[in-house]
């Protein structure tokens, strides 16, 4: 990843061709948790929830939780894009 400039103007980018993880903290009955997004083949549009919590014996398969972004954009771009999307699945507003 990208930085820009020291400051408050300072812009970070993920490039094409950058790997990422998306990956998120949830308390699930009680207990944490860690989530990753996660996609099983390439150009598979169906994406699920793979555990990362219980890697104490058997680690987990980061393999299927790594995107390959096909063209650049700031981190926070992708953040709104999630926060958006967040809010239309829980029904907020658009």
């Amino acid at each position: 990843m990208a930085e820009g400039g020291e400051g408050e103007d300072e812009i970070q980018f993920l490039r094409t061709d950058d790997e990422v993880v998306l990956q998120c903290s949830a308390t699930v009955h009680k207990e944490q948790q860690k989530l990753c997004l996660a996609a099983e083949g390439f150009g598979n549009r169906l994406c699920f929830l793979e555990s990362t919590s219980n890697s104490k014996n058997v680690p987990p398969d980061l393999s299927i939780c790594t995107f390959v972004l096909e063209q650049s954009l700031s981190v926070r771009a992708l953040q709104e894009m999630l926060a958006n999307t967040e809010e239309k699945a829980e029904g907020g507003p658009s």
